[in-house]
């Protein structure tokens, strides 16, 4: 039986995730500072925002979150991540891509075939979404 990942343990994982995200295509999340995840003393998710600094709430669903300086996309990816560190539920497959041409030529994120491959290989290897399945002959 596979053992569950624990909330720090999930943690890491996105952190990471954020990390490499950080590292290629466009950079998002790299700033003065690399955008980080943290929990508070309840087991709330925050992000430190890589831009401003601040430590934004990553609990609201609507409204405004104070301090986050990315847009709306990488603000649905924040509450996936929180998502997946309270309550073990994997990232939806195709919030990573690839999309079809009509949404941004296919590019949604801007950062090219390759590099968002890359960004997709990285969740994948760590656990975030499931792997494709394969047909069956």
């Amino acid at each position: 039986m596979k053992r569950t990942l624990d909330k720090l343990e999930r943690l890491d994982k996105a952190n990471a995730m954020i990390e490499h995200i950080a590292s290629v295509g466009q950079k998002f999340f790299a700033h003065k500072n690399i955008s980080r995840l943290s929990l508070d003393s309840r087991g709330r998710v925050w992000l430190c925002d890589g831009y401003s600094g601040k430590m934004v709430y990553a609990h609201y669903e609507r409204g405004s979150w104070r301090g986050f300086t990315e847009g709306g996309t990488l603000r649905s990816l924040i509450i996936h991540f929180r998502d997946f560190i309270c309550h073990a539920k994997p990232l939806p497959r195709g919030v990573f891509g690839p999309w079809p041409d009509w949404c941004c030529n296919g590019d949604l994120w801007g950062y090219g075939a390759e590099a968002m491959q890359s960004v997709r290989d990285h969740a994948e290897s760590l656990g975030l979404i499931k792997a494709p399945e394969k047909a069956v002959a």
